[in-house]
């Protein structure tokens, strides 16, 4: 229903958009919206992102694949290329301590704008920012580690996460993976106290 909701609000201005948009910032629409990745609604991480890319190794099924008990679903093995190997590389060090299946159920990401181009238009309002931004409030309200990865500015527009204590932002705006020195030792040290609280004993 939430994707319907973000189509209908959003197509006719992604319509006007595209008309005149240089081809690296045309959203595209056939891929469907990708608000969000992961249990949103308990994932104790939580990462904010600007919009899904697309490049040569996206697929007609990157924002539809979907496993049964990976909510995360671009960490599984069968995932569509490009998926499994931007979120690999970018949770690599998470992974390596709690196993590809539980971070996939412990993070989450949120896009400010949740469709698909090459290059983000950091300039394009389209009417589902305000959902995008009720998501991350409604994920800090209930005590999730915020993580703004791209658009801080954009993010940063709502009031209680420019005010929230357990938000944090990487030390590269250029580079987008969660590691203790993208990140510093505080959030590191945040995030591995939440994701520890129930993780598995590795093997």
């Amino acid at each position: 229903m939430l994707l319907q909701e973000i189509y209908n609000s959003d197509i006719e201005a992604i319509q006007r958009y595209n008309a005149k948009a240089r081809e690296q910032f045309k959203l595209r629409v056939e891929l469907g919206p990708c608000p969000f990745e992961g249990d949103i609604d308990s994932s104790p991480v939580v990462l904010l992102l600007a919009n899904p890319g697309f490049d040569d190794t996206s697929s007609i099924n990157d924002h539809t694949f979907k496993v049964d008990g990976w909510p995360l679903a671009g960490l599984h093995q069968i995932a569509p290329p490009g998926m499994r190997n931007w979120w690999g590389r970018r949770l690599r060090e998470l992974c390596k301590r709690y196993g590809d299946q539980y971070i996939s159920t412990k993070v989450a990401a949120l896009q400010i704008n949740p469709w698909a181009s090459t290059n983000f238009d950091r300039d394009l309002r389209l009417p589902s920012r305000s959902k995008m931004l009720g998501l991350a409030e409604s994920a800090a309200r209930r005590g999730a580690v915020i993580v703004i990865m791209r658009a801080e500015r954009l993010w940063l527009e709502n009031d209680y996460i420019k005010n929230y204590p357990h938000r944090y932002s990487t030390k590269s705006k250029l580079c987008s993976y969660v590691t203790e020195g993208n990140l510093g030792a505080e959030a590191w040290g945040k995030i591995n106290k939440m994701l520890s609280q129930s993780a598995p004993i590795p093997n």
